[in-house]
């Protein structure tokens, strides 16, 4: 069904999220305690509750500040993708919780069919592949810097 492929999109985000998951771990570098922080909502998420995946979202992309030099341009790659999913959703008047709920639908309108189209077309140019492998790169950092154990429940 055409205008799916922003679900894709912030499916895979959320996925990549869901690698980040961080289970303890003693870490006092302020990138180590951001990135702690940031996960404690994951579980929410992987149960399909978006309710608070802006506020996740924003708070990821403040991460790219404090990422350490070996692991800045993965950074620069995932939070890059999530400002543009979020400006090609705020284009629509959309949340990204609200895309997500939208294109979970089995019945959409045809004016939300616009405005998933129209999300789709802004990110077609995205590489998903680099986002995966950037997002990879950051969880095994995360693991060996930060001594997070990653993916597991909390």
């Amino acid at each position: 069904m055409p205008g799916r492929g922003s679900l894709l999109v912030a499916g895979t985000l959320v996925g990549a999220l869901g690698l980040l998951t961080a289970c303890g771990g003693d870490g006092t570098e302020a990138y180590c305690e951001q990135l702690a922080h940031v996960s404690e909502p994951f579980g929410e998420l992987r149960e399909g509750d978006f309710s608070q995946i802006d506020q996740v979202m924003d708070d990821m992309t403040e991460i790219e500040d404090t990422a350490p030099e070996d692991i800045a341009g993965e950074w620069e790659t995932f939070a890059g993708t999530i400002r543009e999913l979020q400006a090609a959703v705020d284009a629509q008047g959309l949340t990204i919780a609200e895309l997500l709920e939208i294109a979970q639908q089995p019945e959409v309108s045809p004016e939300d069919q616009e405005r998933l189209e129209a999300v789709d077309g802004a990110l077609e140019d995205l590489d998903l592949n680099e986002l995966d492998s950037a997002s990879q790169a950051i969880a095994d950092h995360a693991e060996t810097e930060c001594d997070l154990t990653l993916g597991g429940e909390q």
